[in-house]
């Protein structure tokens, strides 16, 4: 586990179409869930608005009822998911960047 985590992949979970993840952070510990339905919209002033919905395979120390009420749970795996899908596309940029730097011919200087 890269230090700083807050979740990891549960790859071990095979039986769900998307790979599950289970949170790191003490207050969440135990809970794993998977994304389901993923989506973002344009809000009038421009800016973007991520939309999920989740399944919940382990609630941990929390009941299913407590989880799905809580917009402090709604707000984590939220930021979580922001930030899996910053990983992605900074990791897609770094390979275009990497792509449009490659040249097949070799200069000798």
């Amino acid at each position: 586990m890269s230090p700083g985590k807050i979740y990891k992949f549960r790859d071990d979970l095979k039986k769900y179409d998307t790979v599950p993840i289970e949170l790191l952070t003490e207050k969440y510990q135990g809970v794993i869930l998977r994304y389901t339905n993923v989506s973002v919209s344009e809000l009038e002033n421009g800016s973007a608005k991520l939309n999920f919905s989740y399944d919940l395979i382990e609630m941990g120390k929390h009941t299913e009822t407590n989880l799905r009420r809580s917009k402090e749970f709604e707000y984590h795996i939220g930021i979580i998911l922001n930030e899996m899908i910053l990983e992605v596309v900074d990791s897609d940029i770094a390979k275009s960047e990497l792509r449009e730097n490659d040249s097949d011919e070799f200069v000798e200087e």
